[in-house]
């Protein structure tokens, strides 16, 4: 039982790690944003079929980028399950924070998956 004294002196190397996990799995999130946008089949527009010149819109995704979108994708769930597992048995009290931002993210991460692998 806690006997209301607080004997954490500060930040452990578990601890910094786990920041530094969270942080790369933002970071390899914002580079699989990155790529969806190259990917992904750019949009025809109203104006595009107004104009006397024909504009070239390409349809399909890039499949050596798309490739590479799964590939940071994956990872960024793997980072993120990892972190949230060491974080788990890390708390030791009902305080001590949980790390909501992640779990939204391996959810994110997966509907992404999903949504993607649908799409031709």
């Amino acid at each position: 039982m806690w006997d209301g004294i607080e004997r954490r002196k500060g930040a452990d190397w578990i601890d910094v790690a786990i920041n530094v996990l969270n942080i790369s799995a933002w970071i390899v999130f914002l580079v699989a944003l990155i790529l969806f946008h190259y990917a992904k089949p750019e949009v025809e527009y109203f104006i595009y079929s107004m104009m006397n010149e024909p504009v070239e819109v390409r349809k399909h995704w890039v499949v050596e980028l798309k490739s590479w979108l799964f590939v940071t994708l994956y990872f960024c769930t793997f980072i993120s399950g990892l972190t949230l597992v060491v974080n788990h048995y890390r708390l030791k009290r009902k305080d001590d924070r949980q790390r909501y931002g992640l779990m939204m993210l391996v959810v994110v991460c997966i509907v992404f998956v999903g949504v993607i692998s649908v799409q031709s």
